[in-house]
C-alpha cells in the first residue's frame, strides 16, 4: 500500500499520515490534537510533529481554544479543503488498485472485517455512515 501510495501521490507533498489528519479534519473540523490522536490512531509525540510540518505547508491552522486554554484547536485551511479535494480522486484510484483482486461482496466483506480490526485497536474509530474505507485507516 506504502508504495502505491508514494507512487500516485508523488506530485503532492503529502504524507498517508497526513492524509489520515486531513481526512480527520475535514469530517469534523476544529479537533484538538487530542482528538486527532483519537480519530487516526497517530501517536502523540508523531502527531506533533505531523501538525508542526501541516502548519509549514499552510493546509492546517491552529488556535488556542476557547474553552481550555491549554489546548489547541486545529482547523483545515482554505488551501488544506483544496489539496484534500484534489486528491480525493487519487486516493479513490489508490483504493481501487487495492482491491482489485476482490469483486463484490468480497470488497464488502473485506472492508467490514477491516472496520472492525481497526476499531478494536482503537476504540474511539468510527467507520463513516457505516462504511469503512482503506483511507479511513490512516496508517
Amino acid at each position: 500500500m506504502t508504495e502505491i501510495y508514494q507512487s500516485e501521490m508523488s506530485d503532492y507533498d503529502l504524507t498517508a499520515r497526513q492524509y489520515a489528519v486531513l481526512v480527520a479534519l475535514a469530517q469534523s473540523d476544529g479537533l484538538s490534537q487530542s482528538k486527532l490522536v483519537d480519530a487516526t490512531g497517530i501517536d502523540r509525540s508523531t502527531m506533533a510533529d505531523i501538525v508542526r510540518r501541516m502548519l509549514k505547508k499552510g493546509i492546517i491552522q491552529r488556535k488556542r481554544d476557547k474553552d481550555d486554554a491549554r489546548a489547541y484547536e486545529v482547523t483545515i485551511t482554505d488551501e488544506g479543503t483544496r489539496l484534500y479535494n484534489d486528491v480525493q480522486p487519487i486516493v479513490r484510484r489508490i483504493e481501487e488498485k487495492l482491491l482489485s483482486a476482490l469483486n463484490g461482496k468480497r470488497v464488502d466483506e473485506f472492508l467490514t472485517h477491516l472496520g472492525l480490526i481497526v476499531s478494536s485497536a482503537r476504540p474511539s474509530a468510527q467507520a463513516s455512515n457505516g462504511h469503512f474505507s482503506l483511507a479511513e485507516a490512516g496508517n
